[in-house]
This record gives structure tokens, sequence and C-alpha cells, in this order.
């Protein structure tokens, strides 16, 4: 590949060099799109469907403090193994890692399903985080691999349309499925998407794969380097995700962790660039390149903000307007389901016009709008204001979905494909970690701080202080309160929700600041990879003789 191709940090935007045209798309390319679409489905539908029954599961399961590691460990394990399918689908092919992630996800929706403790409900999430991350950052690999860049986008939108299928679906079965059994059913349901998904892509995910033997290939990964990774990125999370919320920030319990992850990643660092690891797990280059850098930063702002809101717009309707854990999956539909003509219009538009950089300035712009309208909402707000609010942050958000990962990839040669889209995979799983992470503390802290609001019954606040303020939405005992003392509870939690927009409104302006330093790098047309499909055998090919 060489330097004119990709532009790599050198500013040159011109467009003189002459693409060959795009090549014609294999028939047996959709079968295999297909196959991976339904994935993607499988692992949204289970990402989302929590969101209006995880207080529920919280009380069942008498998790308090704990509560929060229900959603933190399945994102916490999506993320800390990224690096590790990104280096292993370049060394085995994309197709071993892909069937190991799938059947990762099916069985650890299994144990989520039979869990009888906190804990183990924790460890279902973990192995199901983990295949969820395999399962995602694969397929957009694999569609990397299928697709020209300058098309890519489009395919991608294709994609989310599935994701937001399933992210769409997931409150409202959720919703459903408590009214009629037991939540448990909730991870049940996943378990044969799953299966079928892992069957369908036995028989079709048929792509070319390195021909050497498994030996000289499990040389190549760097264990050394993703152990240290994935031990840093789990003690630093562990911290920031405790601090706060299950013990004060001063405690060792929070302190030790953060600083062990601190020293982790600079030990990874040092030994990525050292002349003991071989192949690196993380490509130095990746971060030298600015657009790419900036890109990663980005993804991370943009699924911290995406995630925000589909926890926590469900949150506002449980408890600001009184709604049921269905009604509030009902209330959201306008956000879920823009996003997919949205993400599918923007994909045109960079196939059109090959340039992301106004739609990244788009995205982040009418998200800021969107949040500043969030700040505003409270019991009162009308269903116009709040289904057109959401509208805007769909698009706002909406725009940013497809077209980040091709701004990424077209700034670095083809051959850093799978790693940067690990890379990138593990910033969009790190923004989905402190996407209910980040606004919980808010919410929590801020209840705190005002708990001096709430005057009429005393005994109240001490049902709202150490943390457990988030769990008492659409609880019994919330809906057991009555006259001054719910009016005094329900403005305590709306000051604390406006604190929440607020705080995404200010990530949003920082989003849009970043974009100022991506540089526009011309969309190659051509696709050139060693991982496509598998060539056809023709059926009149003649044995012929030495």
């Amino acid at each position: 590949m060489s330097q004119t191709d990709i532009n790599i940090d050198n500013g040159d935007t011109s467009e003189t060099q002459a693409e060959p045209e795009s090549p014609t798309i294999d028939p047996r390319t959709w079968v295999v799109f297909i196959a991976l679409c339904l994935a993607a489905f499988c692992v949204n539908l289970n990402v989302t469907i929590l969101s209006t029954v995880l207080p529920l599961i919280s009380r069942e399961l008498n998790a308090q403090y704990d509560f929060i590691w229900i959603t933190a460990s399945f994102n916490i394990a999506a993320a800390a193994v990224q690096p590790l399918f990104g280096q292993a689908a370049n060394v085995l092919g994309r197709r071993t890692p892909m069937l190991a992630s799938l059947a990762l996800f099916t069985l650890g929706s299994g144990v989520c399903g039979g869990s009888t403790s906190i804990g183990m409900l924790i460890a279902g999430r973990s192995i199901q985080g983990a295949g969820s991350g395999g399962v995602m950052m694969l397929l957009e690999v694999i569609t990397a691999d299928l697709f020209p860049l300058r098309i890519r986008a489009q395919y991608f939108g294709l994609v989310l349309a599935f994701c937001s299928l399933g992210v769409t679906l997931g409150p409202i079965v959720g919703g459903a499925v408590v009214l009629q059994t037991t939540w448990r059913w909730v991870f049940y349901l996943s378990v044969p998407f799953g299966g079928f998904a892992l069957v369908l892509s036995v028989f079709f995910l048929r792509l070319k794969t390195p021909q050497t033997t498994w030996r000289a290939k499990l040389l190549r990964i760097d264990f050394v380097g993703n152990a240290i990774f994935i031990a840093a990125t789990t003690s630093l999370l562990l911290g920031l995700i405790e601090g706060g919320q299950v013990y004060p920030w001063s405690s060792w319990r929070v302190i030790v962790p953060i600083v062990l992850g601190g020293i982790g990643f600079a030990i990874f660092i040092v030994f990525e660039f050292s002349p003991y690891c071989k192949e690196p797990t993380v490509s130095p280059t990746l971060f030298s390149n600015r657009t790419a850098a900036t890109g990663f930063v980005i993804i991370f702002l943009s699924c911290l903000l995406l995630d925000w809101v589909v926890y926590f717009l469900p949150y506002y309707f449980q408890t600001m307007k009184g709604s049921t854990e269905l009604q509030s999956g009902v209330e959201v539909l306008p956000f879920s389901i823009f996003l997919v003509p949205v993400a599918g219009l923007n994909g045109f538009l960079l196939t059109k016009f090959g340039r992301y950089k106004p739609l990244h300035w788009v995205g982040f712009g009418i998200a800021a709008l969107a949040f500043g309208l969030f700040s505003t909402m409270n019991p009162e707000t009308s269903k116009v204001e709040w289904v057109f609010w959401q509208l805007f942050a769909s698009y706002g958000l909406g725009s940013l979905i497809t077209v980040i990962l091709p701004a990424i990839q077209n700034s670095l040669p083809e051959d850093q494909v799978a790693t940067a889209t690990g890379l990138h995979a593990f910033f969009r799983s790190v923004g989905f970690v402190w996407a209910f992470t980040v606004p919980s503390l808010i919410f929590n802290n801020q209840v705190e701080v005002n708990l001096d609001r709430v005057i009429t019954i005393p005994s109240v606040r001490a049902v709202l202080v150490g943390g457990k303020a988030f769990n008492m939405a659409n609880s019994d005992w919330f809906r057991g309160l009555s006259g001054t003392a719910k009016a005094e509870v329900l403005n305590l939690f709306g000051i604390a929700m406006k604190r929440i927009w607020y705080t995404a409104l200010a990530f949003s302006l920082f989003g849009f600041l970043l974009v100022f330093l991506e540089k526009h790098i011309k969309l190659r047309e051509h696709l050139d990879t060693e991982f496509g499909l598998e060539p056809k055998k023709l059926s009149n090919e003649k044995e012929t003789s030495p």
C-alpha cells in the first residue's frame, strides 16, 4: 500500500490519484452478511433488554451496592478482550474468533438466566460480555473485508439497522417479559438466538484464513501483552466504577485498583514498544496518525452518549412520569427507531460525497442541542416535547455511529484494519461502561448533596442515602409515597436528572471541538484484503496429470 493511497499524517487532501472502480460484489457476500446481522441483533437485544428491568433484578437479588456490576461486568469484559480478538482475527482469520465469540455469548446468556445469586449473575454477564465484544468487533472487521471503504458506511448502516432493531425491542421485550413471567427469561431469550446465529455461521461463514500451522499462528499472538492489557483494564475500571458508589473515593479499595490499573497500562505500553514483543497487539502507528487517534476518542464519546440516553430516558419516565417498565420501553421508541434511518442517511451521504468531518460536526452539535432540551424535562413535560427532543438526540448520535470507523480505517493501511477495528471496539465498549456508571454516580451524588430538600418525612432520607437512590425508581416504596413527601422526592430526582443531562451536554461540546483535529482524506474505492470470501470452486475444473 503506497503512501499516496492512505495519506497518513501528511495533510494532503488532494484527490488527483485515480482510484479503481469498485469490484462487483459476490452474491455469497449477502448470505454471510445476513448471518452477521442476525448475530448483531442477538447481541444488541440483550444489551438493552435490561434497561427497563434493572431495578427489579437489583431488588430481587438483593444487589444493593452491587447492582451496578450487572451492567458494568458485561461492558468491562467486552472492553478488555477487544485487542485480543483484533489480533486473533489477523493471525487465525476471522471465522474461528467469530465462532468462539458466539459460543461465549450463548453460554453466558444461559448462566445469567439460571443465576441464583448476584455473584453468579455477574459471572454470567462477564462471559456474555466477552462474547458480545468479540461478535460486534469481528462483525465490523468482516464487513470491512467484504466491502470497499467508499461504500462501507452503507453496509455499516444495514448492520446498525439490525443492531437498532435489537436495541429498540430490548426495553419493550424486557418490560413484557417481566409482566408475563420471571426476569430470567430476559436472558434465556438470547440462548436460541445466539445458538441459531452460531449454527448459521458454522455453515456459511467461509472466509480465507492464513495458510500456516496452528503452532505458527499461536506463536504470533501477543499473549503477554494481552494478559497485561486485560488485567490493567479490569483493575482500572474496577476502581473507577466502585469509587463513590460502593466505597468512598478515599478508600484503599478504590485507590489501589486505579493505581494498579494505571501502572498496568504503563507496563503494557513499554512492552508493546520493546523488542520482546514480536507482533504488538496495539501498533504504535495507530496513535501516531492524528485522524485515527481522534477517531478513537470520538467513538468513545459517541457511544458514551448513546447508551447514556438508552439507560436514562427510561429512567426519567419511570421516576418523573411514573411509567411501568413496559410503558417506558414504548416511550423511548422515538429515539430508538429514528437511529436506523439517520444512520442509513449518513452512510449514503458518506458514500455520495466522501466527507466525514461535516457529519461528525453535525452529530455532536445536534446531540448537544438535545441534551440541553433534556435538562428542562420535568413531570409536566408534554408528549410532543419529549418526542421531538428524542428525535433530535437520535439524529445527532445516529449521525456518528456509522461514519467514525470508516474515517479511522481510511487513514490507515488495509493490513491494520483488524487491529484498528479492535481498538475502536475497545474504546466503544469503554464508552458503554461509562454510559451507565457516570450518570448513575452523578444521580446518587446529587441526591445525597440535596437530601436536605426532603423534610416532610425524615425516614425517607434514610432510604435514599448510601448509593441506594437509583434502585428506588418505580419501586413499591416509591409508589407508596404521596402528597408533599412524594413531591419532595420527585423534586430531588429532578435535580439529579438535570445534572445528568448537563454533563452529557458538556461531553457533546467537547466532541464537537475534537472534530477540528481530523484531516480530510479521500475514501478508498478499492478493496485490498487477504481475508475475503473463499474462492469459488468451479464445477468444470478437471484434474490434470503431472
